[in-house]
């Protein structure tokens, strides 16, 4: 079950009001612009999908209409209208038939000894998965006083801000009024977050800028939220009262706990992430500060093949409401309803153009460009497939250059329909059909040097060793797959075998995980990894 909420006072909206109105000149500002508007049909197919809640939502908008305050009742109705699919969603380990599997990795000392412990469940389970087990829905269950009290909350932080940084109202709706990070329980969490950081620093002066404001709350937030691995093997995402608690978590959590600390500052932030890195394995969730127009970067994650936003707002020219009914995305991410693509908000990109054959689209309506990420091909962009081409918007570069893969998704499986490419620092696109003439190439690693964004571990090259058995494998564009190549004992720290310049390669030992990255072959016959 969620935790209970924090609680809160009833709210007297004329109260709030006049309260508001004795701070001065910045509220009149604030409130001579006219709040975005909500299309009634939005409110409505909302309220229709909450069942028998539907009466507490009701009563928070009339509530709310009654406020002379013209932003409380258009903040109500934003947060409801916006409201579908959003809940606080529960997690399991599921073995392949559905059944869940009692672990808990926070039982373990250290990470090391949560996966060996999800290793033994593995082997004597069979494939394991973490996976929904119950959503408790914001529409069926957050309390219609708790949604109004969030609602003034909110804007006593965003009109206590300095007016010269001020978000606009377009950027406060979007990234300053919601009320959850993620998929965290519901809290009416911003009473007390406010209360932490109602008083800057001295240092930082009485009415400190965005900037300044935001390495402050940052450097607390380190303090009370750090990041521990074994919290990748807790899916879950931890709310408030949760973090306060547990004072560690995953990136996720960090991200929601910095959030809290900006949105109770009146500062536009966001939760922006990579669903899967390119050039190594797992993904990566950030706070990014925004300005007064919600646009912004954090330039250290710059190399990300694609860099989403979560949004509260519902996106309806998004994946999710194009899809014909019955058919899923290739995975979460893709199939969320909340969020803009802001990769050319981070770096220089390209609009990748794939050409499609028919046979192998299976007649499907949308295409998809993947990465290797966890030994495997995950699909990070889509795009609609017409007269047998597909054009994916603003792909990243990354530093030296990314892999990626054309496929289709037939609802169960990706199925690639073109061979891998390459797409160059420089905006090239240079195709890997591995049909070239073989010359002679020298293998002498399975992955290149990493470093954690996380824990910024480095991981050193990892090197062939003598006696181990390896297995060479080579994209095989005809079969959609990978092609044995050759297996054998390394006798030596180097391999020698003839390959093509244009194929693309993966080396992997016989007896590991399958994590090895994937290569080519340089002109001077070495391995460049991707």
């Amino acid at each position: 079950m969620p935790p209970t909420p924090i609680g809160f006072a009833p709210v007297r909206p004329l109260v709030i009001a006049l309260a508001l109105c004795l701070g001065g000149a910045d509220f009149a500002r604030a409130a001579e612009a006219p709040p975005p508007a909500t299309p009634d049909a939005d409110v409505e197919a909302a309220l229709a999908l909450a069942k028998d809640h539907r009466p507490a939502l009701e009563r928070a908008l009339a509530a709310a209409a009654q406020d002379p305050d013209p932003y409380v009742s258009a903040g109500v109705r934003f947060l409801i209208a916006n409201m579908p699919d959003k809940g606080y969603v529960i997690t399991a380990l599921k073995d392949a038939k559905g059944a869940s599997i009692p672990f808990d990795p926070l039982a373990a000392p250290d990470f090391a000894a949560a996966q060996k412990a999800l290793d033994e469940i593995e082997k004597a389970h069979g494939t394991v998965d973490f996976s929904r087990d119950h959503v408790v829905l914001d529409l069926e269950t957050i309390p219609g006083d708790g949604l109004l009290h969030h609602v003034h909350e909110a804007l006593l932080a965003w009109r206590g801000s300095p007016a010269a940084g001020r978000v606009d109202p377009d950027a406060f709706f979007a990234y300053v009024l919601p009320y959850r990070g993620s998929e965290e329980p519901f809290e009416v969490w911003m009473p007390a977050v406010r209360a932490r950081y109602a008083s800057p620093p001295t240092e930082l002066g009485e009415a400190p800028d965005a900037a300044a404001t935001w390495r402050w709350v940052s450097a607390d937030v380190a303090r009370r939220v750090r990041f521990d691995e074994r919290y990748y093997l807790h899916p879950t995402d931890q709310g408030f009262s949760e973090m306060e608690k547990s004072g560690m978590g995953r990136c996720e959590d960090i991200t929601n706990a910095m959030t809290y600390a900006a949105r109770s500052r009146g500062l536009a932030t966001a939760a922006d992430y990579t669903p899967a890195w390119a050039h190594r394995d797992n993904n990566h969730a950030w706070n990014v500060l925004l300005d007064a127009h919600g646009r912004g970067s954090e330039p250290s994650n710059a190399h990300a093949a694609k860099v989403y936003r979560k949004t509260f707002a519902l996106q309806r020219a998004s994946l999710a409401f194009r899809l014909p009914a019955g058919r899923e995305a290739p995975n979460r991410f893709l199939a969320s309803k909340a969020y803009v693509d802001v990769t050319d908000q981070y770096a220089e990109t390209t609009d990748v153009t794939v050409s499609v054959d028919d046979a192998a689209a299976r007649g499907e309506a949308f295409a998809y460009l993947c990465v290797f990420n966890g030994g495997e091909w995950t699909a990070i962009h889509w795009a609609p497939l017409v007269d047998g081409k597909a054009t994916f918007a603003r792909m990243g570069r990354g530093s030296h250059g990314l892999a990626y893969l054309p496929a289709v998704h037939d609802g169960k499986a990706l199925i690639p329909v073109g061979p891998p490419l390459l797409l160059g620092k420089d905006g090239i696109v240079t195709p890997l059909p591995g049909t070239s003439p073989a010359g002679v190439a020298v293998l002498v690693a399975t992955t290149p040097e990493q470093v954690s964004v996380d824990t910024h571990a480095v991981t050193p090259v990892s090197r062939l060793t003598p006696g181990a058995t390896y297995v060479l494998s080579r994209w095989d564009t005809a079969s959609r797959g990978w092609k044995d190549v050759a297996e054998r004992v390394v006798e030596a720290a180097a391999w020698t075998e003839p390959l093509s310049p244009d194929g693309l390669y993966w080396l992997v030992e016989k007896a590991g995980r399958k994590l090895e990255r994937i290569f080519t072959v340089g002109a001077d016959g070495r391995q460049r990894f991707w």
